[in-house]
């Protein structure tokens, strides 16, 4: 843990939550567009001092070396996920955001039952996007197969993460989860953003060209514990994050999607538990977690963590949400990271031709 880092999560959350509260807001509002709240807590060789300053918007990239897909060891490179989706191939479609920057996606047309596959929402969460194009490379040469990838939803905030990462590597810098906006892309609808949809538009577009009744949306989490020193300890709003519990998935569906959200999980966690050391992680952090913040809350589904509950707030019938703890892992770690993320796209791509057949 690092007292710079916490200082960097209390001041990102308390200046939401005082522009929440000054725009009449409730506290957690996730669709409050501030634009982009960056504490920098630097080390400082003499008196401690504080500057605040506007910036222009950019949209370049800080970019590090290009990676093997199957082995990188740290978030990818933007110049690389966007050659790797050339070479997945299929119609390419795109959205642009605030800064100006390019979400980038790809529609596979072919006769399965479709399935959305997405990562990068939080652009702090770092395997989503590796796995997604891991997942996606392999689904490409099947036959048949029916779907769409966009691995980058959030470009202006992967910037920020690229640029923040340069001070120090291993915090986990909340500032770039949101967008350039400030607002958390999920919560835009056609009817609260009019034209100002930016990067909302790939789903809506991913939604329109495959009909797909199905979203694997692959994200993450702190993989070690996160405070906020001057505001109570527990972060506000964010109390279940505060310590990793494993990976974890959490199904949302429509009324009437009860039956086919339920096989999802319990095929996907089947399929997740087959894979070499993944349940004893989970185990590990389960245990670390209970014996200092007593039970979950979870369900647990074949060793491991889930939630399953209706929510009309996504247009798909049926969303399937991954929960890894990545923030600020590398090497070994961020591969078994992605590696469990592309696992769960293929197994749940699998287990919803089945369900899909039999319903």
């Amino acid at each position: 843990m690092s007292l710079r880092e916490a200082l960097h999560e209390d001041f990102y959350f308390s200046l939401l939550e005082f522009f929440q509260k000054k725009s009449g807001r409730p506290l957690g509002d996730r669709g409050l567009k501030p634009g982009q709240i960056v504490p920098q807590i630097l080390l400082s060789s003499g008196e401690i001092s504080a500057r605040v300053e506007t910036q222009a918007l950019t949209s370049g990239y800080w970019d590090g070396a290009e990676q093997q897909i199957e082995t990188a060891a740290e978030p990818l490179a933007v110049r690389q996920i966007e050659a790797m989706l050339e070479e997945i191939g299929g119609e390419a479609f795109e959205a642009v955001t605030r800064s100006g920057r390019t979400v980038r996606a790809r529609y596979i047309k072919g006769r399965d039952a479709a399935v959305m596959i997405s990562g990068g929402q939080h652009a702090n969460e770092t395997t989503g996007g590796a796995g997604a194009l891991r997942a996606a490379q392999r689904l490409a040469i099947i036959e048949g197969a029916h779907f769409t990838v966009s691995p980058l939803e959030n470009p202006d905030g992967y910037a920020l993460h690229q640029r923040l990462r340069k001070d120090s590597p291993r915090h986990m810098y909340h500032a770039a989860r949101y967008t350039a906006l400030g607002d958390d892309l999920e919560y835009r609808t056609e009817a609260n953003a009019g034209p100002y949809l930016y990067e909302k538009k790939i789903r809506f577009q991913a939604e329109k060209l495959s009909n797909a009744q199905l979203h694997v949306n692959l994200h993450g989490y702190p993989a070690h514990e996160w405070t906020r020193p001057l505001s109570g300890y527990v972060p506000r709003n964010f109390a279940m994050w505060t310590l990793p519990k494993g990976f974890f998935l959490i199904a949302r569906y429509h009324a009437g999607w009860e039956a086919q959200a339920e096989q999802l999980l319990d095929r996907v966690t089947k399929h997740l538990g087959a894979i070499p050391g993944l349940l004893d992680y989970n185990n590990r952090q389960i245990a670390l977690y209970e014996t200092h913040a007593g039970e979950t809350g979870f369900r647990i589904i074949n060793g491991f963590p889930c939630l399953a509950d209706i929510d009309d707030r996504h247009t798909v019938p049926v969303t399937l949400i991954t929960e890894y703890p990545d923030e600020t892992i590398y090497g070994a770690e961020f591969v078994a990271g992605h590696t469990a993320q592309m696992e769960t796209v293929l197994s749940a791509y699998r287990a919803w031709q089945d369900i899909m057949a039999w319903s």
